[in-house]
């Protein structure tokens, strides 16, 4: 259901919030997660430049969660790499609205607006820890 990107962006933060108040290197959550390097990088910059992480420059630098575990949705996770495609036509018709639907918009409405309220709801703070013991055998 997630794109690769979002997947990843969720092992990182889930791997970083096991100990929220910890500094992290890139090459350390690089390490832990088996996340392309590069990738990675691109993926903490764009959630860093959302205030989701805090950067700490320097030589002992590093990047840490810049808000409380419970105070970070999955929704802002998407939305900060530009993922979260809930508001969008199920069949990518730009046109689908309420008064001009495509044929599965009336279909598509309740389990649109159930993804977007789970996706608004669940928070990091209530991801299980053994979601990271699951998506770290997950194959890149």
């Amino acid at each position: 259901m997630f794109s690769k990107t979002a997947q990843y962006t969720f092992r990182i933060l889930i791997f970083m919030s096991k100990n929220s108040d910890e500094l992290y290197s890139a090459n350390h959550v690089h390490q832990e997660t088996q996340i392309p390097y590069k990738y990675l990088t691109m993926l903490m910059t764009k959630l860093a430049k959302h205030k989701i992480l805090k950067v700490s420059r320097g030589r002992n630098g590093g990047f840490t969660l810049n808000h409380e575990l419970s105070e970070i949705s999955l929704a802002d996770i998407l939305d900060a790499i530009a993922e979260n495609n809930c508001s969008h036509c199920a069949l990518g018709d730009k046109e689908c609205e309420e008064y001009n639907p495509c044929p599965l918009h009336e279909t598509y409405a309740p389990p649109k607006k159930a993804l977007e309220e789970m996706l608004a709801n669940t928070t990091l703070a209530l991801l299980d820890s053994s979601l990271l013991l699951k998506t770290e055998k997950m194959p890149i």
